[in-house]
């Protein structure tokens, strides 16, 4: 009994150090890149298959980079709807159609030629989960499934969403300086309630 009595005091000091350097340490940064308002500086290392490539986000600029793959027949269906808000906004929204979670890149360049024929966006080539901007965006973003479309504006995430809640009121705000989340989100779900 004397000697619970001395290791139950020792253990509650050994669990509170350990409690609070794990605390420490599972804080999550105030600088996550992937989290609404986290600033979005570089654009991963990637293979431009269409259009100029971008190396980093521009201050003052605004992007959509909408994820897909050949294989994932959303992306597909969602690519016209994006093509067209990429023409109606041509010279004040970089669009760009990052395929990943694919190795086979000349899959992919075939796949352009002959059915993204109608695509005007930019389009690039990731590559699988050992690429670049997997480890450096996939992951960190926590995505697990596509298509994924993430809003860039003045060097910051605002809005990670699908395509489909993309809209030209949604993308006027943006336009003019009047984008939230909330009324982008207000937006899309008005939308959706139409339809």
């Amino acid at each position: 009994m004397k000697n619970t009595n001395k290791i139950l005091p020792l253990l509650a000091i050994v669990f509170s150090i350990c409690s609070s350097g794990l605390s420490a340490q599972t804080k999550p940064s105030e600088e996550n890149e992937y989290e609404i308002g986290g600033k979005m500086i570089s654009y991963p290392k990637v293979d431009w298959l269409r259009g100029a490539p971008v190396t980093e986000f521009k201050k003052d600029s605004i992007y959509v980079v909408e994820l897909w793959a050949t294989w994932c027949k959303p992306c597909i269906a969602s690519m016209p709807h994006i093509s067209k808000l990429s023409e109606k906004f041509k010279g004040k929204i970089d669009f760009i159609a990052q395929d990943v979670m694919e190795s086979d890149k000349a899959k992919v360049e075939q796949f352009l030629q002959k059915e993204g024929l109608g695509w005007k966006l930019k389009a690039a080539y990731a590559g699988d989960k050992n690429s670049d901007f997997h480890k450096n965006w996939i992951v960190p973003a926590g995505i697990f499934s596509i298509p994924q479309t993430f809003v860039i504006q003045n060097n910051k995430l605002v809005w990670q969403t699908y395509p489909a809640d993309l809209n030209e009121e949604i993308l006027q705000l943006l336009v003019d300086g009047q984008f939230t989340v909330e009324k982008a989100q207000a937006i899309a779900a008005k939308n959706k309630a139409a339809h």
